[in-house]
């Protein structure tokens, strides 16, 4: 599996986007796609910015997401912490029929959609969350 912070060399793609956070911000730059594919077996915590996630392993795999939840500090002291961008989680090698992809919130504060932890367990199955401070969680959007 090629590092998240494969600054370049070559396993992980960025992209920027600009995003406006209003009048007290301004303009933020954050990763508009930012993918990772996970090729063996384990748990793979995400970092903020990763917004799509391909598994393709023929092995267990767990995926912790980023917390959900804003910072205490102000937008404008961290103001990637508040991009709320999607993350989308897909089977690509056809094996979560056997092998299910276990997705986790990162801490017990959090949920994903009222549940602990939900699962891919359809080959070629995924989700598309979305963070929600307010609700201190992940929501799926299909």
């Amino acid at each position: 599996m090629a590092s998240q912070l494969d600054y370049d060399q070559g396993g992980t793609r960025r992209q920027l986007i600009r995003q406006y956070m209003g009048p007290s911000i301004g303009w933020i730059t954050l990763p508009g796609t930012t993918e990772l594919t996970i090729s063996t077996a384990g748990t793979t915590q995400l970092l903020i910015g990763v917004s799509l996630v391909k598994v393709n392993v023929a092995g267990l795999v767990t995926v912790v997401l980023p917390s959900a939840i804003h910072p205490a500090v102000p937008a404008g002291v961290l103001p990637g912490e508040f991009g709320d961008i999607p993350i989308t989680i897909v089977d690509i090698g056809g094996n979560a029929q056997a092998f299910n992809i276990t997705i986790q919130p990162l801490s017990g504060a959090e949920n994903i959609m009222g549940l602990a932890s939900v699962a891919i367990t359809n080959n070629y199955g995924g989700y598309i969350l979305n963070p929600s401070s307010t609700l201190k969680g992940w929501n799926s959007t299909q």
